[in-house]
């Protein structure tokens, strides 16, 4: 360990030592990176002679964050490219097979514990469960298929046995930590849903648009449908070997072996007819009836059908003519449709069955044809795997049926356009007329421009706004392709024509033409001619944003989602770039703008100020008087419903000139030791106060900000403030750029 690791590893440990049982401490270590082995290393050892002193449930949370670090470490990437190496060296295969395992074994998976309030449930303030402290859930690496592995060239008997023991061993250690951290549970089991399959599908099932369901799982996944296709592989080879590698699958005790269970038995040369049967007579409700959840022993009851015992084949006959109990479904659906929803799918299941080539009873054919008479299909299902789920599916979007507009007369196409343009929904016409207008901007800009002023013109105004786009909204002049580029000269074209705008269709278009100013602010970047349309929409804006404001909304998502919010996005996008010698807002129509924005009031000026105060040094370095009044001044001054512009300012990326500082450093502290922002704020202002800090000290100048000052920032600003600051410091000890380069100077 070097010396800074040393003294980070000792800061670390002093600074943990009273907070093991701090739920922010715990997020803090959480955010620790796997290269951050000083911090990590330091947490670990105090861990172990502390961790039995800990109360729950933070002592089962550092449990699992401990584990997940030590899982954490591998590179799924770098281990696949490993991987085809090894096996294309002829690697020993012990290393193989670790590298294989490494590769797609589940593992545990902790994250913030916010993300529960991302769906709804509220963290108790002081932490009852570990769920109330982190998110905490079982991932794993990217899918390996066999055809990766070359498995179908591999015949070494011993080396297929030892593959399949270990797949099965990270399987169950998988489940077994699931169940550890809640996911399966006695009634219920979430691992029914996070494979869709347990074997890899051949493409000729792949639902249209769609591929292998599982192409995207990761968690069980990648290790069940592996652990299968090696089984399948051993099982061409040395069948009594796949009976044995069989028998330790914990039928019993995990859905997920059961599934694996009911695939295999599918071959009558592994699993007779007699076991099959017992098996699909004991399966309960859900098991028999859900296909999403438990598509293999569907299809099994179809393929082994034949197979089946008569004394195992009339019981299963009649459950399935009886239907799916459906007390559960008739207080979700209704009395009606419940009985539909039931009488639908057990024919489904009795077709199936057919497809299969099983025979149904006398009866249970005159039930099924009556049955279809009452609830028709569209068809007969065709394949025992009809209607499983598919996974992740592309669809191709059709839109023969759509509206055209390409016959229409130029006189009428404006009224023709906003006729199938509605304000509710997105139905096709709706969408091919949206369509239309972006995708011939320069003619319906000509006639805009030459239409006379109605309700119909300022619709296709509003859909112009919307449609009309680059096909990469964050590319610069320099990075855009080809097309975009030759779309610049109609967009030239479209901001003088709004410069002209009326106020009348202002207003009505106002949303989308302020939303497309903000999609070509980067293309447009330096442009007179779109400040100029900037400043014709900027009174209606002002006007409709603070009429419209809910104060309710933090200011942080009002200003990114309002009309003002779009135009001052686009008009610190497209502010020109500091050139020599030069001052880029001094000349019109830029001065106009910076004119406009200070004499608005209200919530636009402080929807205004929040973001313009993120790049703060770009705007005083350009005019130091006009941000001193309408950025600085009212930082300072910041209170009330105004104290989140400080949440803007700490979105600036590089600290204020040392002037600026001076001036501002006190109220930055004052600001962070407070109770009225966010703690993300207040650790950001009190990083900010220790970065001004160092630089001033390794450059041998007076503090902008007193020291005593910034002691008592870190004295009462409670653990966001130091644990911020903590990171400042560990950040300059590991920056080589931070340290100036002659030895004399440090």
């Amino acid at each position: 360990m070097s010396d800074n690791d040393a003294i980070i590893a000792q800061n670390t440990r002093v600074f943990a030592m009273e907070r093991l049982e701090d739920r922010e401490f715990l997020e803090w270590a959480l955010a620790l990176r796997y290269h951050q082995l000083a911090e990590r290393t330091a947490l670990k050892d105090l861990l172990e002679f502390r961790v039995v002193d800990v109360v729950e449930p933070y002592r089962q949370a550092w449990i699992y964050l401990l584990e997940y670090w030590d899982d954490s470490t591998a590179d799924s990437a770098y281990d696949r490219l490993l991987l085809k190496r090894e096996l294309n060296s002829g690697a020993s295969p012990s290393q193989i097979i670790k590298l294989i395992t490494e590769a797609v074994r589940p593992r545990i998976k902790v994250e913030s514990g916010q993300k529960y309030e991302a769906f709804g449930r509220k963290r108790a303030k002081h932490p009852k469960t570990v769920g109330d402290i982190f998110w905490v859930s079982i991932d794993g690496g990217e899918r390996l298929t066999p055809e990766e592995i070359g498995l179908a060239k591999i015949n070494d008997r011993d080396f297929l046995f030892e593959l399949a023991t270990a797949l099965n061993a990270v399987l169950l250690t998988g489940l077994n930590q699931a169940r550890r951290i809640g996911m399966i549970a006695s009634d219920a089991d979430s691992t029914v849903w996070l494979v869709h399959r347990v074997y890899f599908v051949p493409a000729g099932q792949f639902a249209e648009g769609g591929g292998e369901p599982d192409r995207y799982s990761k968690g069980f996944a990648p290790t069940t449908k592996l652990l299968y296709a090696v089984f399948e592989r051993l099982g061409k080879i040395d069948r009594p070997a796949t009976l044995r590698v069989m028998t330790a699958w914990d039928v019993d005790r995990w859905k997920l072996y059961k599934r694996l269970w009911a695939a295999a038995a599918r071959d009558e040369a592994l699993v007779s007819g007699t076991e099959v049967g017992r098996f699909l007579a004991s399966l309960d409700d859900t098991e028999f009836w859900w296909t999403d959840a438990f598509p293999e022993f569907a299809e099994l009851r179809a393929v082994r059908w034949s197979s089946l015992p008569d004394d195992v084949v009339a019981p299963i006959e009649q459950r399935l003519v009886n239907g799916e109990p459906i007390a559960g479904l008739k207080k979700r659906m209704g009395k009606d449709n419940a009985k539909r929803a039931v009488a639908r799918r057990s024919v489904t299941e009795l077709q199936r069955i057919k497809a299969g080539g099983g025979h149904l009873s006398i009866p249970t054919e005159a039930w099924l044809a009556k049955t279809l008479l009452q609830h028709p299909r569209k068809g007969d299902v065709a394949s025992v795997t009809e209607g499983f789920n598919p996974g992740v599916r592309t669809l191709i979007d059709d839109r023969s049926g759509d509206p055209t507009f390409g016959d229409v007369p130029p006189g009428k196409l404006i009224d023709e356009l906003a006729r199938h343009l509605s304000d509710e929904g997105w139905e096709s016409k709706n969408r091919a007329a949206s369509d239309f207008i972006g995708r011939n901007p320069a003619l319906i800009l000509g006639l805009l421009a030459d239409a006379p002023k109605s309700p119909a013109r300022a619709k296709v105004w509003q859909a112009f706004g919307y449609g009309f786009r680059p096909s990469d909204l964050n590319v610069t002049i320099e990075t855009a392709s080809p097309e975009d580029k030759g779309l610049i000269p109609v967009t030239l074209k479209a901001c003088i024509e709004i410069a002209r705008l009326d106020e009348a269709t202002i207003e009505e278009a106002l949303q989308g033409l302020t939303s497309w100013m903000s999609i070509w602010d980067r293309l447009l970047n330096g442009e007179d001619d779109l400040i100029r349309a900037w400043l014709a929409l900027w009174p209606t804006a002002v006007e409709t944003t603070n009429q419209s404001a809910e104060k309710k909304v933090p200011l942080r998502d009002r200003s990114y989602s309002s009309a003002v919010g779009n135009l001052v996005s686009a008009f610190m996008r497209a502010c020109p770039s500091f050139k020599k010698d030069t001052k880029p807002l001094a000349d019109s129509p830029w001065r106009d703008a910076l004119a406009g924005i200070e004499l608005t009031k209200g919530e636009a000026k402080l929807q205004a100020q929040y973001q313009l105060l993120s790049s703060f040094n770009y705007y005083w370095a350009a005019d130091e008087d006009w941000s001193r009044v309408n950025l600085l001044d009212p930082l300072i001054s910041a209170a009330g419903a105004s104290i989140e512009l400080w949440h803007g300012f700490v979105h600036s990326r590089f600290l204020p000139p040392k002037n600026v500082l001076e001036e501002l450093g006190p109220h930055m502290i004052a600001a962070a030791v407070g109770n009225e922002l966010l703690d993300e704020a207040r650790g950001s202002l009190s990083q900010r106060v220790v970065f001004s800090t160092i630089i001033d000290m390794r450059d041998g100048q007076k503090l902008a900000i007193p020291s005593h000052l910034t002691q008592q920032m870190l004295r009462i600003g409670g653990d966001p403030v130091r644990t911020r600051a903590l990171d400042a410091m560990k950040n300059y000890l590991k920056d080589d750029k931070a340290e100036p380069k002659d030895a004399g100077k440090r």
